[in-house]
This record gives structure tokens, C-alpha cells and sequence, in this order.
């Protein structure tokens, strides 16, 4: 995955490609190639269960996003929802039926860097340094300009794809809720409170008028209307 192209930040002084990296994925890496450790490979899993552990990771962080939001987007769909799992210093992203598992993790120095890592069982599981494909969204103004991670809401078609000439909103801390969580499934009540979260356009000519209480205070999603089949 490396030399694909033009990637910012390359050159001096940051070097952003650089191979002196001590982010939690380069040191697990540099410990799987020691032989000091290993991943395990599970049939209905893949690495997914033993990179978490590794990584130190918890399951419960699962969140579920709908929206085609990533370079794996022909596999995501409502009824085939992205999984990610994350805690302070590294995001893992897993779609159903996809070729790699996708990694963001944080070096003290260089900040985040992406890697891919094969779906298939391999006698030596290898993170690969993934920069051209994931730099192109994420090095934005939202990002500050530097590589990072972000968090959208968009207004959600059936398939997955964003409604054309409809808001997109990056959610922050002071973003309003009932701006928060497009194209994201949510579990929890929040009361009269809405969100646009569980939900997708039902009207191509006004996607803006999403019937949000549809998607409101949701214990469990086995009651969304949105995974039921059809």
C-alpha cells in the first residue's frame, strides 16, 4: 500500500511516512514479526476478536454506522452496518464481508496513522500502512489539516449513500442533538429529544424532513424499522 501516490506531510520536516513509529499497532507489529506475539484467526470473525484484545479494546465499544462512509462503502448498507470499536488511542473499523479491517492509531509524534489489515488467515498477519485512500477524507479542515479521525452525520438514503444537496454536519461537543448521529445506529433514551440517528431519507425530494421520533428512544434495535427485512 505504499508509494501510491502523493500523500500530505510526506516530506521534511514531518515525514509522515516515516517507518519510526511508536503508535500501539507498530508496536504490537514489531512484537508479531519478534514472534513474541500472535494473532489468532477465528472462522466467523477473522482477526477482528484478537486485534481488540491486543489492542486493549473493548467489545462494548461497538458502535454500528450505516452510511457509506468509508473506502469499503459497497459493502455497507442499513442492513449491513459498518462496526467500530475504538478507545483513546486506537479506532478499529470491520464491514461485513470486507476484505480488511480498517485501523486508525495514534503515535505521540506523528499523530494518526491508518493501516489495513488482510481479512484472510495468513502465517503472518501484517498491518499495512494504508495513507492515499483514508488521507483523501481524512486531512480536512474539519481535521485541522493534519491526518485525524472525525465524526459525521448526514442525512441517509435506503442504500446507504448521502442524500444529494443535503446538510452534512461534523459532530462536536457543542453540536445540538437533533443534528448529531446521521447515518449511525443509537441505542438509549434521551426523552423528547431527537436525533437522526436510526433513520434514512424517505423523501428524495426533501431529505431534510427526516421523521426523527421514528428513530427516537430505541432500547434495542431489533425495533428498528430500518434493519427489519423488507
Amino acid at each position: 500500500m505504499r508509494n501510491q501516490g502523493y500523500v500530505p506531510f510526506s516530506e521534511e520536516p514531518i515525514k509522515y511516512l516515516t517507518d519510526d513509529l511508536h503508535d500501539p499497532v507498530a508496536k504490537l507489529q514489531k512484537k508479531i514479526d519478534s514472534r513474541q506475539d500472535k494473532l489468532e484467526f477465528e472462522p466467523n470473525h477473522g482477526y477482528l476478536r484478537s486485534v481488540l484484545e491486543k489492542l486493549q479494546i473493548p467489545l462494548s465499544s461497538q458502535t454500528l454506522v450505516f452510511s457509506k462512509t468509508s473506502f469499503q462503502y459497497k459493502k455497507i448498507s442499513p442492513k449491513t452496518p459498518r462496526a467500530l470499536y475504538f478507545n483513546d488511542d486506537v479506532y478499529i473499523g470491520q464491514v461485513h464481508d470486507g476484505k480488511v479491517i480498517e485501523v486508525v492509531s495514534f503515535d505521540p509524534m506523528q499523530g494518526a496513522i491508518f493501516y489495513i489489515l488482510d481479512e484472510h488467515k495468513a502465517d503472518h498477519p501484517v498491518f499495512q500502512r494504508a495513507e492515499l485512500d483514508c488521507t483523501q477524507c481524512h486531512v480536512a479542515a474539519s481535521t485541522r489539516n493534519v491526518p485525524g479521525v472525525l465524526l459525521r452525520s448526514i442525512h441517509t438514503n435506503p442504500t446507504g449513500t448521502q442524500a444529494p444537496e443535503a446538510p452534512a454536519y461534523i459532530t462536536g461537543h457543542q453540536s445540538p442533538i437533533k443534528e448529531r448521529f446521521g447515518g449511525w445506529y443509537v441505542t438509549g433514551t434521551h426523552g423528547g429529544q431527537t436525533h437522526m440517528g436510526n433513520v434514512v431519507v424517505t423523501d428524495p425530494d426533501e431529505p431534510e424532513n427526516l421523521n426523527r421520533a421514528a428513530g427516537a428512544n430505541l432500547l434495542d434495535l431489533s425495533s428498528c424499522w430500518i434493519l427489519r427485512p423488507i
